[in-house]
């Protein structure tokens, strides 16, 4: 009887997985080895569970972000091609649909530079003009000068003939005294002197004609003097006039031609800036259709990036389960964990809270968003939270008020997301100050399951 109560002591040991003496008992003692051994392996597969859904979960949250990154930057190379490009966006949003704006300065720019030519060409043609008036100009000073010379010869001729028609007058005038003299002599003469009176007769009557005559060219040449006159300071002035506006037709010819060198390098400049234009345009279409073609992809990542997360995100879900029914199996005496490997547990628990608030403040330094785990069922505690419940009697009560806490700490993190995104910094570090605030009662009371666990 003392046999049977014994092994009935042992069994109960067993089915406990409790230490006995099985050694009187060896196929008590393989069990009980049997399924020690599998409780441990049981323990180890649980904890590399806890990790993997942890890492997986990690794993979620880095490619969600990445996804989301991924269209802000799509979004934002599609609104910065838009505003530089004009191009629509959404399902319009295509290839080869842009640059209206810069085609439309190309194209004024080859406009100016065809306006500039046909000025070029004007201005050309004007200075054929000018360059025409003034050799005639030039020319006709030439001849006016000539002429002013053979007015001036014309002048001496009719000088001289003054004085000649002068000396012809004396002459008439002395003839005509000789006469006079001649008839006087010829009167005291008597008959003889009849002949020579009519010779003498004739002769003063020759001499007034030729002064009657002599005094007619003299008005007629003195005439011819006046004009010649007049015609020589008019052509004297003539040329003055011709100087002067030669002299402007030159300084326009000059000005003209200054223009005319400007304007072609005008139009140099303009039709470089017209093959410019159009090879920039060329480029911006190009460069246009590379980030369309870019910009499309991003989004095409992103699309394919969602749809991969899916397994992960189904992966999750199960491992979650898997932990959660492992968890269950915790409360049989068989799977039961100890409270070493619990204290584990905490200990990391207590660490990735930690990272976690470290996270947190790196986003508030750095102004910067970075992948943090916002749902508190997914964090490293979460998991193992959710996953059991603790055998320590004194442990439960803390245990079961853990849960609203540690979900209230995570709202945190996306209070101080949404201050950031929003550009609100000093909301942002007075929301992390509170967060670091309720941390350290968070953190008590891990810290007390802890010692909790490592006592017992």
């Amino acid at each position: 009887m003392a046999m049977k109560g014994n092994k009935a002591a042992l069994m109960k040991a067993v089915s406990e997985l409790k230490e006995a003496d099985y050694s009187k008992e060896p196929e008590l003692n393989s069990m009980y080895m049997r399924l020690s051994n599998g409780r441990k392996q049981f323990a180890e597969i649980f904890e590399k569970n806890i990790k993997v859904i942890m890492q997986i979960s990690s794993l979620d949250l880095t490619m969600q972000h990445q996804t989301e990154k991924i269209m802000e930057i799509s979004q934002s190379i599609e609104r910065a091609t838009e505003a530089i490009f004009g191009t629509g966006s959404g399902e319009g949003y295509a290839s080869g649909s842009s640059n209206n704006q810069h085609e439309e300065l190309t194209n004024t720019i080859i406009k100016v530079s065809e306006d500039t030519k046909e000025v070029y060409r004007k201005i050309e043609s004007g200075q054929n003009e000018l360059t025409t008036i003034k050799e005639l100009s030039e020319q006709v000073i030439s001849i006016s000068i000539e002429m002013q010379k053979d007015m001036d010869e014309l002048f001496g001729i009719i000088e001289r003939m003054g004085q000649v028609i002068s000396g012809i007058d004396a002459i008439s005038m002395q003839t005509n005294l000789l006469a006079l003299n001649a008839s006087v002599e010829a009167a005291r003469a008597g008959e003889a002197g009849k002949g020579f009176s009519v010779v003498a007769n004739e002769i003063r009557e020759l001499a007034g004609e030729t002064q009657k005559m002599v005094g007619t060219m003299g008005n007629f040449v003195e005439n011819m003097k006046h004009a010649s006159q007049k015609s020589s300071k008019s052509a004297s002035n003539t040329i003055s006039e011709l100087y002067s506006m030669t002299d402007r037709i030159k300084n326009v010819w000059e000005l003209n031609d200054e223009n005319r060198k400007s304007v072609s390098d005008v139009n140099e400049s303009v039709s470089s800036i017209a093959t410019v234009s159009q090879e920039i345009s060329c480029s911006m279409t190009e460069m246009e259709n590379q980030i369309i073609g870019s910009t499309n992809f991003m989004r095409q990542v992103s699309t394919d990036l969602n749809q991969a997360i899916e397994p992960v995100v189904n992966i999750e879900k199960m491992l979650d389960e898997a932990v959660k029914q492992m968890g269950a199996m915790t409360d049989d005496a068989f799977f039961r964990l100890e409270n070493k490997e619990f204290a584990e547990y905490m200990k990391n628990a207590i660490s990735a809270h930690h990272t976690w608030l470290g996270n947190l403040h790196k986003m508030v330094s750095e102004r910067k968003v970075i992948p943090l785990q916002l749902d508190s069922s997914k964090c490293g505690f979460g998991h193992f939270y959710y996953s059991m419940t603790p055998k320590i009697p004194e442990v439960l009560p803390i245990w079961d008020t853990l849960g609203d806490k540690h979900r209230r700490f995570h709202q945190f993190g996306a209070s101080v997301i949404n201050a950031l995104n929003g550009g609100n910094y000093s909301e942002a570090e007075q929301i992390y100050r509170k967060a670091d605030n309720y941390s350290k009662e968070l953190i008590a009371d891990m810290e007390k399951i802890l010692l909790l666990a490592e006592k017992g």
